[in-house]
């Protein structure tokens, strides 16, 4: 373990206990805490990086590692269950980039999934970075594209920008967070949009649930995100937040339904993988596949609340987005 440090977006040293966490994997318990200053909870103190990075080995991606609610290889034999997150996140990328010519970085892709669904969608410039290197091979070999084993922050891509960044469920596990966005803001190219998910700590699902919030994995998850803490990150480092009122009527409609589709589908391929009373129960929310619950699941756990971020200003994303067609 660790010793204890201040927090990374402020570097407050006075924080306040919001749990205590028994890891899954270490068998050990784990404080999260809250920033006093600014917010932003955090487990304090973590593991080492080396610890850290054993986690994520073969087991984590079968399932049998800190997060047993997922099971990344079973869900590639399974497509369907992370496609349909794959297509919203291409079609934000479609409003707010148009054409097939962009230049897409996956972050954390895991098995493929998306890289292989931006390959088929015809993309033909993108490529991926695991930080595992049996999910970096594991994903090359799924979605035939270029994958990089490493961590983004030490990840030199020789003067590359992107006209794209996506992190789907990543930034809880990076172990600096601020270091992580400065690079994200580096390698973007002018107007480039960093999009991404991950649990919302002031959302409806966490707030009602506190303590028990599932999205508590403190080996692995090391950083729990508002908008309000990511929206300060991404100011220190120079992004700007899209503002949707800036946008279209369509354009904003096409994302919130986007939104939708990966709010319904992280909860269908979680319940998949699940095999205990959480994955019964989201299996069977799931199963209800209509647009109003899947709004209704998308409120709840406010994912979709959280700031896209640009490498430019919302005025250069709403421009973009008027020249789609």
């Amino acid at each position: 373990m660790e010793p204890e440090r201040p927090c990374n977006l402020c570097g407050g040293t006075r924080h306040s206990l919001f749990t205590t966490k028994l890891g899954r994997h270490t068998g050990q318990r784990f404080r999260v805490v809250r920033c006093d200053a600014c917010g932003l909870v955090f487990v304090n103190p973590r593991l080492s990086e080396a610890e850290n990075q054993a986690l994520y080995d073969a087991d984590y991606f079968n399932g049998k590692g800190f997060d047993s609610s997922i099971n990344y290889v079973m869900l590639e034999e399974e497509e369907r269950a992370r496609r349909e997150e794959s297509l919203g996140i291409l079609a934000k990328i479609a409003v707010l980039k148009p054409g097939l010519d962009v230049r897409i970085l996956d972050v954390g892709c895991g098995t493929g999934c998306f890289l292989k669904t931006v390959r088929e969608a015809g993309y033909v410039r993108s490529q991926g970075l695991e930080f595992s290197t049996y999910g970096a091979e594991l994903s090359s070999k799924n979605a035939g594209v270029r994958v990089r084993a490493g961590d983004l922050v030490s990840a030199d891509f020789e003067g590359e920008t992107f006209d794209v960044i996506n992190a789907t469920e990543v930034i809880e596990h990076v172990r600096d967070p601020m270091a992580f966005f400065r690079k994200v803001k580096a390698l973007l190219a002018p107007g480039g949009i960093f999009l991404y998910t991950t649990g919302n700590a002031d959302g409806l699902y966490a707030r009602v649930l506190g303590t028990h919030w599932p999205y508590l994995a403190p080996e692995g998850h090391l950083f729990y995100f508002s908008a309000r803490t990511l929206g300060r990150y991404f100011a220190e480092v120079g992004l700007a937040l899209v503002d949707a009122d800036t946008l279209g009527q369509q354009t904003r409609r096409v994302i919130a339904r986007a939104d939708d589709d990966i709010a319904h589908a992280q909860l269908t391929y979680v319940g998949k993988s699940d095999r205990g009373l959480k994955g019964l129960i989201f299996r069977s929310v799931g199963a209800l596949s209509v647009a109003p619950m899947k709004r209704l699941v998308s409120l709840v756990v406010g994912k979709g609340r959280l700031p896209i971020a640009i490498n430019g200003s919302s005025v250069d994303a709403a421009r973009e987005a008027r020249t789609r067609g």
